[in-house]
């Protein structure tokens, strides 16, 4: 019976460290989404706002949040941690903070 219950704690430990890295693994594209998102929105609602063309605002707000997740990424693997994931996740909050903020209400 204590070999049973030991055989399940091990397995059960194995389990949450596991789970404990895809939730930080997810954590970490939410974060590259947000940042992205909130830079790529902020550069869109200041083109759009000083020139009032909304497709070049929103370009310029996709290129400029891809334009820092790149810069990221490349020093991302001059340190020997970069991902190819993490540059979806940026085009992702790119495209999504430059089209929300030109959505008219």
């Amino acid at each position: 019976m204590v070999r049973i219950i030991g055989l399940l704690l091990i397995s059960i430990s194995c389990n949450a460290q596991g789970l404990n890295e895809v939730l930080s693994l997810h954590q970490d594209k939410q974060l590259h989404v947000g940042y992205t998102y909130i830079i790529s929105s902020a550069t869109t609602s200041y083109v759009l706002k000083k020139t009032g063309n909304k497709r070049k605002a929103i370009f310029i707000g996709i290129g400029t949040g891809m334009a820092i997740g790149i810069g990221k990424e490349i020093y991302d693997a001059r340190n020997g941690s970069a991902e190819k994931g993490d540059l979806i996740a940026d085009l992702v909050g790119s495209t999504l903070g430059s089209i929300v903020v030109t959505i008219p209400f």
